[in-house]
């Protein structure tokens, strides 16, 4: 006959309340830890993956808020003090900026999984302490524990909320990431030289008068192109004079006339265009003198060009300093110069900016260099 089964020993007073304090989420395992500590009289290091890989989240879930701030804060300065203020001051190479971020990333690793235990522990001895204060009897303590200690709605709270923040973060993306352009959507986007009409390019030519000559095409609608070349324009026509017929004495003293080759007969004109063959000789009109150039009206004091104005801003003798100022000058959209002078200390550069129509434009641009932290001196040439 086997034996009979021994009744389970009633639960202490102290586990009662680490139960309640800790909810229904892993707390077999959270007991057994804090069992360890109090036999032991102190905490540990104890590895926690929870704690270690996802700390924020389990620091919220088990309402460690002062911890989580202080994480929080922690790991938030530790990347300006990488990203920005190293960067500026300390011009780390990538190689060691990626180093060091590597170190604080499996620190921030490392710190909360070996220490989050022992955390948990503390906050719930403190919770226990002032909810036995509060409560007359045990049971009344463990129902308030109960009331505060993380449950399973929370945890599902947490999971709902870490995928709607990566789903933001992937939609942020993917609105915000830079769009890479093909070679072949670039070469594709490089207007086309547009066509040159063949009449512009075709030569004049004589013909009959019933060749057609095409209209050119007109232009095609869109963005401005390139005015085409001008035709070169045409000779003008040949003016035939009539035949004179010779004197009766002259024929009998000239020799007979060797015979003349059949004469090419000229192209018909265009019936649009008026024909100048069998009209008269006309006698060459007479060359038009050159017109005299006209002489240049005296200067006269009216109007003489309005004397401009100028800023002195210092007088380096360092080129250098002249030429960081000269650049700031230039950056800021002012008409800056730089000019090298000879003085009794040596050679000297000069900075001025100008020139100014007036001394009111000069004042205004002077304001506005004293404001850069320059100085500004407004001279009348």
């Amino acid at each position: 006959m086997s034996a009979p089964s021994q009744p389970a020993a009633p639960e202490s007073a102290t586990v009662a309340l680490y139960r309640a304090a800790l909810g229904p989420v892993n707390t077999a395992h959270y007991l057994d830890m804090f069992d360890r500590f109090d036999h032991a009289g102190r905490t540990s290091p104890v590895w926690n993956p929870a704690a270690g890989l996802l700390t924020l989240n389990w620091l919220l879930f088990r309402q460690l808020w002062g911890a989580a701030l202080v994480y929080l804060a922690c790991v938030q300065g530790a990347a300006l003090l990488v990203l920005v203020v190293a960067r500026r001051f300390l011009q780390w190479p990538p190689s060691v900026e990626w180093g060091v971020l590597l170190a604080l990333l499996l620190l921030s690793i490392a710190l909360p999984g070996a220490y989050g235990t022992a955390l948990l522990h503390a906050d719930t001895r403190r919770r226990m302490t002032r909810a036995v204060k509060a409560a007359s009897t045990v049971r009344e303590a463990c129902a308030t524990l109960e009331k505060q200690a993380s449950t399973r709605r929370r945890l599902w709270v947490l999971v709902v909320l870490n995928l709607l923040l990566a789903g933001a973060a992937v939609a942020a993306y993917l609105v915000w990431r830079p769009v890479a352009t093909s070679p072949a959507a670039v070469l594709n986007e490089v207007p086309e030289s547009p066509a040159v009409p063949a009449s512009n390019l075709a030569l004049a030519a004589p013909g009959p008068a019933s060749q057609a000559v095409a209209d050119p095409p007109p232009p095609p609608s869109g963005p401005a192109t390139p005015a085409a070349p001008a035709p070169a324009p045409e000779p003008p026509p040949v003016i035939v004079s009539p035949p004179v017929p010779p004197s009766p004495a002259a024929a009998e003293a000239a020799p007979p006339p060797e015979p003349m080759p059949a004469p090419i007969s000229p192209p018909l004109p265009s019936p649009e265009r008026a024909t100048l063959v069998d009209r008269p000789s006309l006698p060459a009109p007479a060359p038009a003198k050159p017109a005299s150039p006209p002489r240049p009206a005296p200067a006269t004091a009216a109007s003489a060009a309005p004397q401009a104005h100028g800023i002195n801003v210092g007088l380096f003798a360092d080129p250098a300093n002249a030429e960081k100022a000269h650049a700031r000058l230039v950056e800021a959209g002012f008409p800056a110069i730089l000019q090298k002078v000879e003085s009794a200390s040596g050679e000297r550069t000069r900075v001025r900016v100008g020139p100014f129509a007036g001394r009111a434009q000069a004042e205004e641009a002077a304001a506005r260099i004293r404001a850069m932290g320059l100085d500004a001196v407004v001279f009348a040439p």
